[in-house]
């Protein structure tokens, strides 16, 4: 851990034949920073005394944890565009999502979104996926994902499940929104009988 050696494997001794081949193995929990492995072998002398004969070394460094946010969600609805959830949409207007996702490294990285849109009865009725396209997102940018457009003809509670990832991990969101999109309040029914008039009239 650059602090102090850790022995985890021997000292363990086997009886190797010219020209063949032995393997040791170990494990140790990986710490909060970079280490080092060193490797050493030696071989028993006739004096009966060890010797060194080899060594190596192998540095291991700590992947980078990949971060993101999803730092913006609306719903555009006939031109309107509202935070999401959005509530008492009128019933048979046009559905647009659009997700901003944040890249929270330090460095450009390219990311893809994922949502899929549910309607009152579980239906699926959106299912969005993409990456964006060079240059990426540099650190503490964000890009605009749009989807397609889609009916919002049930009145009820829309639902959605969205994940932001980043390449190349792209099978781990680096995080999520699932919940509400809408809810679609329904139409009030024109009447039918809609007017009345005299148009002819006889006096007696």
């Amino acid at each position: 851990d650059g602090l102090r050696p850790v022995r985890f494997i021997g000292p363990e001794d086997k009886a190797v034949a010219a020209g063949a081949t032995k393997s040791w193995s170990g494990s140790f929990i990986m710490p909060a920073s970079d280490v080092t492995i060193w490797a050493y072998s030696s071989y028993w002398g006739e004096d009966q005394l060890w010797h060194l004969d080899d060594e190596m070394s192998k540095n291991v460094s700590l992947a980078e944890v990949l971060k993101g946010t999803i730092s913006k969600k609306q719903l555009e609805h006939d031109g309107t565009y509202a935070t999401i959830p959005v509530s008492n949409i009128p019933q048979d207007r046009r559905g647009l999502v659009h997700i901003w996702g944040r890249n929270d490294m330090s460095s450009a990285q390219r990311m893809g979104i994922n949502w899929v849109v549910k309607d009152p009865d579980g239906y699926t009725v959106e299912e969005h996926s993409e990456w964006e396209m060079w240059p990426y997102t540099g650190a503490g940018g964000e890009h605009h994902f749009i989807g397609g457009r889609f009916d919002l003809d049930k009145p009820g509670t829309w639902t959605i499940m969205v994940g932001l990832f980043i390449s190349p991990e792209g099978s781990i969101a680096v995080d999520a929104y699932g919940g509400v999109l809408c809810t679609v309040k329904a139409a009030v029914p024109e009447p039918e009988f809609r007017g009345f008039a005299v148009t002819e009239y006889v006096t007696r």
